[in-house]
């Protein structure tokens, strides 16, 4: 006996040229971001982000398990010694804390595609918390994205 879905939960697929890249936050801050699925029911969130050469986000704290994987470029977390390369898988249990950059002699940009479950805390350098990030600020991040490009919501994005 066969299950039966609802036509929300069937599988869907997300084609790259209907989401488009947009600013993460203001205009010239170093990242585009692509959002595939908001993560509503479940609270994971998949995207991807371009990074430009120098890019460096504020330290966080992920609250659930990341999975990343580089598809062009490079970057690391300054806390540790490895650095992700085009075609590398990265995973982060959850409770870690680092600061992603990418190295300012990276020859164009990076991008890479994210998994996140649960958000991040992020820390000002004072070590508070200035923000939580979970799937609705990132939702949020975009909407403002679109805005600035002056585009609308594009229905290929996953709940």
């Amino acid at each position: 006996m066969g299950r039966t879905f609802a036509p929300d939960s069937a599988t869907r697929v997300v084609k790259h040229g209907d989401i488009p890249w947009v600013p993460m936050g203001i205009l010239d801050s170093g990242v585009e971001m692509k959002l595939l699925r908001v993560g509503k029911e479940d609270d994971v969130c998949t995207f991807m982000n371009r990074f430009q050469p120098g890019f460096q986000a504020p330290k966080h704290l992920h609250l659930g398990e990341v999975h990343a994987y580089t598809f062009e470029g490079c970057w690391h977390y300054l806390e540790y010694d490895w650095v992700s390369e085009a075609g590398d898988y990265v995973y982060e249990p959850p409770d870690t804390i680092h600061t992603l950059h990418v190295p300012e002699d990276n020859p164009g940009v990076t991008v890479a595609l994210f998994t996140v479950a649960k958000g991040m805390d992020l820390y000002d350098d004072a070590g508070n918390v200035f923000m939580t990030q979970d799937n609705q600020g990132l939702e949020a991040l975009y909407r403002l994205g679109l805005e600035l490009k002056g585009l609308s919501w594009p229905d290929a994005v996953l709940p």
